[in-house]
């Protein structure tokens, strides 16, 4: 396939070759180097020094889940404010609070929301469903309880990005077809909502020659669920898959044009769009994954975290 970077991520990438002509492929790298460069790139391509008034950590403790969180507000203030649960990316593997940190500074600034980003437990550690159950349990615990955290209860989102947006349309789903309480809208950017066994133009078209490659892909999806004994048509890892979507949150979703989850995200959209959901779709000309992180480096990406924030502000007016 012919790649046609957008200039700015052209300029990094040609960058990191000239530095590193023949890098070891993440898949062979020890996995502790391997987080602590995802958080190292987060802190040299997103954007540094954006201040947040308050910025404090704590523990949620609900459903045998113990889970960090760490709570973000722009301006200090009595009032309660619309909020986002965050769920970062990583293959479920790899990323923490810290990796996503300016993530999500930025969209508490540009949304004027609240952010409850959660640290749920990693593969291969703790495989599937331990991230599913950490993420569900927060999310219930803070839903039922907004005003601890200044929250407005009817409206507080839920988004992430890759496997981020895997587990906010996973707890979407679940908490829909249990006929729980729901955030109030998702924020979807390039999320893996097919995971397992599916074959699309982009992922066959991007098996190589991207950030997020086959071997990677098939690498976390080990780490994640590798020797455990699961149905592949299980909407916990598949949340296309989901028997109900109708009646789910309206959505945000999207995706970048070099990405092998582009079209299952583009269909995700058009699954809750034909199951009654409001569903918004973008994909990001020139960008490949991970571009949510690159802020500071690629000017486009800067964009897609204000076009997010655009539809934060919109959904929780």
């Amino acid at each position: 396939m012919n790649i046609n970077l957008d200039p700015d991520l052209a300029a990094i990438v040609a960058q990191a070759k000239s530095a590193n002509p023949n890098p070891p492929h993440p898949a062979d790298i020890p996995l502790e180097l391997f987080r602590a460069g995802y958080v190292m790139q987060g802190q040299l391509q997103a954007t540094q020094g954006l201040h947040c008034d308050t910025v404090y950590d704590l523990s949620i403790e609900n459903d045998a889940c113990v889970v960090p969180v760490r709570v973000y507000r722009a301006k200090e203030s009595q009032a309660a404010a619309p909020g986002l649960i965050f769920i970062h990316g990583g293959g479920f593997t790899i990323g923490n609070l810290e990796s996503h940190d300016s993530l999500c500074r930025q969209l508490a600034i540009e949304a004027s929301v609240t952010v409850i980003a959660l640290d749920y437990r990693l593969a291969p550690e703790h495989k599937f469903p331990a991230a599913v159950e950490d993420c569900l349990a927060a999310t219930r615990w803070i839903l039922a309880n907004a005003a601890a955290l200044q929250l407005q209860a009817n409206k507080i989102a839920i988004g992430g990005d890759s496997a981020g947006g895997n587990l906010s349309a996973v707890i979407c789903n679940e908490l829909n077809k249990a006929n729980e309480p729901m955030p109030a809208c998702q924020l979807l950017i390039y999320p893996a909502t097919r995971t397992v066994n599916f074959a699309t133009p982009s992922r066959q078209a991007l098996a190589s020659g991207v950030t997020l490659d086959k071997r990677l892909i098939d690498f976390f999806n080990d780490m994640y669920f590798g020797d455990v004994d699961i149905d592949l048509k299980d909407p916990r890892l598949c949340p296309a898959l989901a028997q109900k979507l109708s009646g789910a949150p309206p959505a945000h979703i999207i995706t970048a044009e070099y990405d092998p989850l582009r079209d299952e995200g583009e269909e995700y959209s058009q699954l809750l769009s034909a199951a009654g959901v409001q569903a918004t779709y973008r994909c990001y000309e020139g960008l490949m994954h991970n571009f949510i992180l690159q802020t500071a480096v690629v000017a486009l990406a800067n964009q897609a975290v204000s076009d997010c924030a655009s539809f934060l502000r919109q959904q929780l007016a």
